[in-house]
């Protein structure tokens, strides 16, 4: 195998990590450039020498990742250059390049002619081939790489480079989503070229399509194929990582476990152990299996606390703690979280299950949990956990029996949120807070209003109990018609409320001891 082939091998197996980038469309124009300084336009002709198609014709800016494509009269407009001095390459496959130097944009909306080129044929060597469909695949021009590819196999089906376009044309068509073209030529790597050090690579990819396909028995059988052939191969990594997902995909727990954290034994520095280890992590959490959970969050966090996954383990350590009710610590591992990811997707929902922790420990006061849920409105302004957390503030001062300030911030939630879920429950909480406050009328109304309103919620019984009580303060107990109804509608219409009994009691109370 000569130096050179060996480059360009390397150069192929070095792309392979591109996938599912947006493909790009073969255009009169191209648009790449995207960075905020003055640019110009590069306009001009490549013909190819006896067509009279001259489509498909690509243009590279020197320098640049800017390339244009020529139409069927091969014309091609290049917008988007920055201010200097370039040499432009035309090239196709089967046909020698040309260039045109010393193109120079210097003002902004500047028109620079190009001189026309024109392409003469010529007859290429499979290295060439092979270099220009690596060119083509790079740009993402996926079709017309495996057109140069096939072309090549046909010119040279044993030649030196035939493994490495076969491979390719499998990643290629991967690309465009081709799933059963790109297993299809997978397959040929493994079979036609057993022995080629591309077909470990082979193997995780047909994997790869597999899974996608949802063919999850052949992506397992690939991926632990490499496992256990290829172990010392870099790809064997990310093919045990593979395991644990397909196994996660099967519904397979306890498999998919084993799968994630053999990545860190039995890779350690790969790419994957962050990932492995979340993934392990929240399969113990989704199952309830807390400590498990903690254990491994605690080991991604110490080991990898600057990696992607480390701020949504944070969180979820908390959870875990949260979830057993272990108050105390979900704190801690909440303002851990708060504090060390202060960028993380999940920092909102620390704050909000910080501020739940709070309210449920009697070790810390109702104020204490009221500022997170205030510093939650205040600064996530667009958050879902918004409306909750403005609910939970009334909450705080109703149970510190500060009830004015909590039947004014419960108003406050409704007219903020007047579709949220939790609107019921606020309005019956403020018929509460007026009956606690002594405000009989207020609260009457409001129960009235509550249980018009939602007749079928689960405190509509409790509403009419309560305005019951209501008529009772305001009109005393003796002969009171009208608690009398209410106890008899709470006995007679909710006969699962907690107060039947309190109605029952009452209704002897203020009249007559049977209803209508």
């Amino acid at each position: 195998m000569t130096r050179k082939f060996l480059s360009l091998k390397i150069l192929a197996q070095s792309i392979l990590g591109i996938l599912l980038l947006a493909e790009v469309s073969m255009a009169d124009t191209t648009f790449v450039n995207i960075e905020l300084v003055p640019t110009g336009t590069l306009t001009g002709s490549a013909q190819l020498q006896g067509e009279s198609n001259d489509a498909g014709v690509f243009v590279y800016v020197s320098g640049t990742n800017i390339v244009g494509a020529t139409d069927s009269d091969g014309n091609y407009v290049i917008v988007g250059v920055p201010y200097g001095t370039y040499t432009l390459t035309a090239t196709k496959p089967g046909y020698v390049d040309q260039q045109e130097s010393g193109l120079t944009v210097t003002n902004p909306g500047q028109v620079v002619p190009v001189p026309s080129m024109t392409l003469p044929t010529a007859a290429q060597t499979e290295e060439e081939m092979f270099a220009e469909a690596l060119k083509l695949y790079s740009y993402n021009y996926f079709p017309e790489a495996i057109t140069v590819l096939h072309s090549q196999l046909s010119t040279y089906p044993s030649g030196l480079y035939a493994p490495a376009a076969q491979y390719r044309i499998g990643l290629a068509f991967g690309q465009t989503d081709d799933y059963d073209s790109a297993v299809s030529n997978m397959t040929r790597v493994i079979s036609d070229y057993p022995s080629d050090d591309l077909v470990p690579d082979a193997y995780y990819w047909r994997g790869s399509y597999e899974d996608a396909q949802l063919d999850f028995a052949g992506a397992l059988a690939d991926f632990q194929y490499v496992v256990t052939n290829y172990p010392s191969n870099p790809i064997a990594a990310h093919a045990q990582y593979r395991v644990g997902r397909v196994h996660e995909e099967l519904g397979n727990t306890a498999q998919a476990i084993s799968a994630y954290l053999s990545v860190e034994t039995n890779y350690p520095g790969s790419t994957e152990i962050p990932p492995a280890l979340y993934n392990a992590a929240w399969l113990y959490y989704t199952g309830d299996q807390y400590t498990d959970a903690i254990t491994q969050f605690d080991q991604l966090l110490t080991t990898y606390p600057n990696s992607a996954e480390a701020a949504k383990a944070s969180f979820y350590k908390g959870m875990s703690y949260y979830n057993q009710e272990d108050f105390d610590n979900a704190i801690t591992a909440f303002s851990s979280s708060i504090t060390t990811y202060p960028t993380g997707d999940k920092l909102v929902d620390a704050w909000y299950y910080r501020a739940h922790s709070k309210y449920k420990l009697e070790s810390y006061t109702y104020l204490d949990a009221k500022a997170d849920y205030q510093y939650i409105v205040t600064n996530f302004p667009g958050s879902d956990k918004v409306p909750h957390a403005r609910y939970y503030m009334g909450n705080c001062e109703y149970y510190l029996d500060n009830f004015p300030t909590a039947i004014s911030l419960y108003q406050d939630y409704l007219t903020a949120e007047p579709d949220n879920d939790w609107v019921p429950q606020a309005t019956y909480k403020i018929g509460t807070a007026y009956y606690n406050d002594g405000s009989y009328t207020d609260a009457l109304n409001q129960y009235v209003s509550y249980y018009t309103t939602y007749p079928a919620n689960k405190n509509a019984g409790d509403a009419h109990y309560w305005a019951g009580r209501c008529y009772e303060r305001l009109n005393g107990s003796t002969n009171n018609v009208d608690a009398h109804t209410e106890y008899c509608t709470v006995m007679t219409q909710y006969p699962n409320c907690s107060r039947v009994f309190d109605a029952e009691t009452r209704r002897d109370i203020v009249g007559d001891p049977s209803c209508p």
